[in-house]
């Protein structure tokens, strides 16, 4: 009889666990990836393309040059704003005359003092003294105006060589070497950024009620066979009218760049 009742015990568990086993049903829901970023490189400058540094292809680095515009007006402008820049001679004209005219107001201002000298000397020696001053201000002022005119146009020559705004591949080349880079096509060539990659599911509302921002799942890539564990980067606020299901992306490394952009990917979501 006791070993009836052990028997009946473990038949009951054996049974338990079939009925939650069975219980915790799961959905494999299958979807694509694609670039973590698409970027159109443009240009904010215009004028025709001198150089071009990629082609079509190439894996570039964020900051590396993509292209140069022609620059031989403004590095000539450069050269002029220089010079006018480092003119000091007017300015240790206007410093000397500051001084002079500073001696004199004070020497006449003591002759005043001790009755050597009437006012209108004294006062016309003050006004002599201040436009002196106010002259010093003008040519400094006109010096600072140069030196920022000279900083705009290195800004603007800076801006004239394009570089990569990510690390990527260049998959589109929009002009070639010798065109016009127009403000209404500023386009140069398009960059994916394909260090990461997201993944794209569509999913029904009780599967994404089980998902959060930030959460970690695994994602299966099919054609590579390869399983890798992704977070959860975006769960859209709005449902698909259309089909009831909910976007979904999942931000998956791809550093080592073993997985390709658009493959088929599934991920397993408890019911």
């Amino acid at each position: 009889m006791h070993h009836f009742v052990q028997r009946s015990f473990g038949l009951a568990s054996v049974v338990l666990a079939i009925c939650a086993n069975s219980s915790l049903q799961a959905s494999q829901i299958e979807g694509y990836s694609e670039p973590f970023r698409v970027i159109e490189v443009a240009s904010d400058e215009t004028g025709v393309i001198e150089e071009l540094h990629v082609q079509l292809g190439d894996t570039v680095s964020q900051g590396a040059p993509i292209m140069r515009l022609r620059s031989d007006l403004y590095h000539a402008q450069i050269a002029v704003a220089k010079q006018q820049m480092s003119v000091e001679g007017r300015r240790e004209a206007a410093e000397a005359e500051v001084e002079l005219t500073k001696l004199r107001f004070d020497k006449i201002r003591g002759l005043r003092q001790s009755g050597h000298a009437r006012t209108a000397e004294v006062a016309r020696a003050e006004n002599e003294y201040r436009v002196a001053v106010a002259n010093l201000k003008s040519v400094e002022e006109e010096l600072q105006s140069r030196q920022l005119e000279h900083e705009k146009l290195k800004a603007h020559l800076h801006r004239r060589t394009l570089r990569a705004p990510c690390d990527g591949v260049v998959t589109i080349v929009h002009r070639q070497s010798g065109e016009f880079v127009a403000p209404n096509q500023p386009q140069v060539i398009t960059i994916v950024q394909l260090d990461q990659l997201l993944a794209n599911f569509a999913l029904m509302p009780s599967q994404a009620t089980k998902l959060s921002h930030g959460q970690s799942v695994r994602v299966h890539f099919s054609d590579s066979n390869r399983a890798v564990v992704g977070t959860v980067h975006f769960i859209s606020p709005i449902t698909n009218a259309e089909s009831g299901t909910i976007p979904v992306q999942v931000l998956v490394d791809n550093s080592e760049r073993k997985l390709r952009s658009g493959e088929r990917c599934t991920v397993t979501i408890q019911d």
